[in-house]
Order: structure tokens, then sequence, then C-alpha cells
């Protein structure tokens, strides 16, 4: 994803240093206030800079045409234009090749992953979301007809 996100940013990479190097200070100036407020004994928001962040991600793919559905993508892992392109390039991973298991996020963008693993013969196990049902859901593709693949 992240790969994907920058390649289509119209952005040079001395921009993109400089933006990063913004970032990385607005950070370091944040959490320094979150550890003074917390000296006092106040609560400190340590992850306030992260939703700053997480907008301009969301606004870009929003403004860019890249947002795939589910729509809008403002709060939550967004699902983007060509990500089953991703499930080529892990099943070209020598880790992947040798892996029985394989550990993949439920998330909308990873769902071609998901069905490659099953494709492969591999044990898929996906995370619960909010542990509705335990850690992990484990799923076999010998228990699995090819069909049902896609929707895991």
């Amino acid at each position: 994803q992240v790969t994907f996100f920058f390649h289509t940013m119209p952005e040079t990479e001395e921009e993109r240093l400089r933006s990063d190097a913004i970032a990385r200070d607005r950070m370091a100036d944040h959490m320094a206030r979150v550890e003074e407020a917390e000296a006092r004994g106040e609560t400190g928001d340590r992850g306030a800079w992260k939703w700053a962040i997480r907008k301009r991600v969301w606004d870009h793919m929003e403004e860019h045409g890249i947002a795939a559905l589910p729509r809008p993508v403002h709060h939550r892992i967004p699902n983007f234009v060509n990500a089953e392109l991703t499930a080529r390039q892990v099943e070209q991973l020598p880790e992947f090749r040798q892996a029985k298991w394989v550990k993949v996020n439920p998330d909308s963008p990873q769902k071609e992953v998901r069905a490659t693993v099953l494709r492969h013969n591999k044990m898929l196990l996906v995370p619960q979301p909010r542990l509705r049902t335990g850690f992990f859901s484990v799923l076999n593709p010998a228990l699995m007809q090819p069909r049902q693949y896609s929707f895991a």
C-alpha cells in the first residue's frame, strides 16, 4: 500500500524528504508536549499526530481517485485501486513459497492476498476484529471449496 500510495504522489524525492522531516519534527514536538502533560499528572494524547497523517492520506486517496469501495475511506483502513495486484507480488516472495501458515489481516485491501494463500493450499490465519470470536480465524483450504476462497 505505501509503495503504491507514494508512487502516485506528485512530488519529487526532495519534496517528499522535506515533508517527512517536517512531519517528524511536528511529531517530536507533539510527543514532547504529551510527556510534559503526563509529567504534570495530566493525560497526554499520544495518538493525535497519527490522525493528522491519516487524514492527509484519506483526503489524498479520495481527491486523486485511488480510493476503492467501501467508501468513503475516512476512519478505516482504506481499499485502493489495484490492491489485488499485491497478491501477485506476495506470491513471488520466497517466504510465501516456503510458508505453510500465513497470517493476513482482515481488511478489504488484503482480500485477494487471503484468497491467494488458500489457492496455494496454505493454512490462513486471520485476526478477529475486536476479538469477536477469539484471536484468529483459522481457514484450512482442504476443508473448503475453491469457490469459497474469495470470501476469506
